[in-house]
C-alpha cells in the first residue's frame, strides 16, 4: 500500500510539474534552453491601437547578456522583421516598440515573436514563439456567427448587428452558389459605427483625399473586412466586399494579380444595382466622351474628384462583359488569372482580343466612337515562367494615392 501512494505522490508530482510548465508557457516565459544558464522571467508585449506595438523580454543569467534579436512577422506573410536589440552591461530587462500609423496592421491580423538570447559566455536561448491578436481596444467587442460569417460589433444596437449578419451570411451565399466557390475559413466582419470612429483603423494617403473620402468597406485581410455600419450604403458595402473575399480566393496565385477594373466590377456588380452618385458621375462622363480606358482603370484613381467615376465605369465595363458574352467567358477569364496570366494575356485567351479591344467594344457599346491615340501594347511575358508580382492595388492614376492602396487594396469609397 505503501509502495502504491508512493507511485502516486510521484505521479501528482510530475502532474503538478508539467502543469506548472503549461502554465508558465501560457503567460509567454517558455523557452528553449541551451543548458538551463539563461531564464526568461518576462515575456510580454503591450498594444496601444494605432501607436505601437512593445515588446518587453526580462533574463536571468549567471553570465552577462551579450545579443538580445527579437523576431517578429504578420502571420500568413513571408516577412519576418529582424531587430537587434541595444545591449547595456548589465541590463536584464529589454524592449522593442514597433511603432505604427493607423492602419499599418489590419484588425483582427495575427502576429507572432519570438526572441534570441547569447551570453558573453556562449550560451543561447530562444523562446518559444507566441502569437496574438491586433484589436481595437478603443472599444468592447460582441460577436455573433452564423454559417460562415462571425461578425464584431460594439454598442447597445444588436437589432442592427443581427440584421447585416443575416444580409453577410444570404449574400455570401450567393455569391458562392454563383462563383462556385467554398470559403475553408470564415469570413470576420468589424462593424464600426462612425466614420471616426473607424478612421484609426485605416491606413492615411493623403489629407484631400481623406477628407474627401468616406470608406464604407474594406478587404483589410484574405477574409476579414471593415465595414461602416451606420451608413445608409451598408447592405450594398457588405456584397461588394465579400465579392472581393470570395473573388481573391478564387484567383489566388503567387504570380499575377487581378486587375483593378476586374475586382472593383465585379464588386459593384455584386450590389445588383449601380448607386445613384456612380452612375450620375458614369452618365456625365459618356455625354461629355471623358471615360477613363480600361488600361487606366487598372489601378485606383488618385483624384478624389474621379472615385466616383471610376466606380461606376468598371460596373459599366463588367455589366457590358457579362450581358455580351455570358458568365461562362467570366469565369474562365478568372480561372486565366488564377493560373498566373496577366490581364492581357488572359484576355487574349478566352475573348480573343486584349485591352484595347475591350475598350473599343465598350464604347461602342455605349454610342461612343474609338479613342483618338491607341495606347501602348502591354508586353506579353513569355513561356509558363511568370515573375511574381506586389498585387497592383498600388498602381498610379492621375496622382498618388498613397499607402491605403498598397495596404488594403480594396475599398468601397464615396465622395462626401
Amino acid at each position: 500500500m505503501n509502495r502504491i501512494r508512493r507511485k502516486l505522490s510521484r505521479a501528482l508530482l510530475a502532474i503538478a510539474l508539467l502543469a506548472g510548465m503549461v502554465c508558465l508557457l501560457a503567460r509567454g516565459g517558455g523557452s528553449v534552453r541551451a543548458d538551463g544558464e539563461i531564464q526568461v522571467v518576462e515575456n510580454s508585449y503591450e498594444v496601444a491601437f494605432s501607436e505601437g506595438i512593445t515588446f518587453r523580454l526580462g533574463l536571468k543569467a549567471e553570465a552577462a547578456i551579450k545579443e538580445v534579436t527579437l523576431f517578429y512577422r504578420r502571420v500568413g506573410e513571408g516577412l519576418t522583421v529582424r531587430v537587434p536589440v541595444s545591449v547595456e552591461t548589465g541590463e536584464s530587462v529589454f524592449t522593442h516598440t514597433w511603432e505604427l500609423e493607423p492602419g499599418d496592421v489590419p484588425v483582427g491580423a495575427r502576429i507572432e515573436y519570438y526572441w534570441h538570447i547569447m551570453d558573453e559566455a556562449g550560451s543561447e536561448s530562444k523562446t518559444s514563439p507566441l502569437g496574438f491578436e491586433y484589436r481595437d481596444d478603443r472599444f468592447t467587442w460582441k460577436a455573433l456567427e452564423e454559417g460562415s460569417i462571425i461578425l464584431f460589433w460594439y454598442g447597445s444596437n444588436e437589432a442592427q448587428a443581427r440584421r447585416l449578419l443575416d444580409y453577410a451570411t444570404n449574400s455570401l451565399a450567393r455569391l458562392q452558389d454563383e462563383m462556385g466557390i467554398t470559403l475553408d475559413s470564415p469570413v470576420k466582419i468589424y462593424v464600426y459605427q462612425s466614420k471616426s470612429d473607424m478612421n484609426l483603423a485605416l491606413p492615411r494617403s493623403s489629407e484631400a483625399y481623406d477628407e474627401r473620402i468616406l470608406t464604407l468597406g474594406v478587404v483589410v485581410d484574405d477574409a476579414t473586412m471593415l465595414l461602416l455600419g451606420s451608413h445608409r450604403d451598408v447592405e450594398g458595402t457588405i456584397a461588394h466586399e465579400l465579392s472581393h473575399i470570395v473573388v481573391g480566393l478564387a484567383t489566388d496565385n503567387p504570380y499575377a494579380s487581378l486587375p483593378r477594373w476586374l475586382d472593383e466590377g465585379l464588386a459593384m456588380y455584386a450590389e445588383e444595382k449601380l448607386p445613384a452618385q456612380n452612375r450620375r458621375a458614369l452618365e456625365d462622363a459618356i455625354r461629355r466622351d471623358r471615360l477613363i480606358s480600361v488600361r487606366s482603370l487598372s489601378g485606383y484613381t488618385g483624384d478624389p474628384s474621379q472615385v466616383d467615376l471610376f466606380y461606376g465605369e468598371v460596373y459599366s465595363l463588367i455589366e457590358f462583359m457579362l450581358q455580351t458574352y455570358g458568365k461562362d467567358k467570366m469565369a474562365q477569364l478568372l480561372d486565366a488569372i488564377r493560373e498566373g496570366f496577366y490581364q492581357e494575356e488572359a484576355l487574349q485567351r478566352v475573348y480573343g482580343f486584349g485591352m484595347d479591344e475591350l475598350d473599343l467594344r465598350w464604347r461602342r457599346s455605349l454610342g461612343l466612337q474609338a479613342r483618338g491615340t491607341p495606347s501602348p501594347t502591354v508586353p506579353v511575358t513569355p513561356g509558363a515562367a511568370r515573375r511574381r508580382v506586389v498585387p497592383c492595388c498600388g498602381v498610379f492614376y492621375g496622382g498618388l494615392l498613397g499607402v491605403a492602396a498598397l495596404v488594403f487594396g480594396r475599398r468601397r469609397a464615396r465622395t462626401t
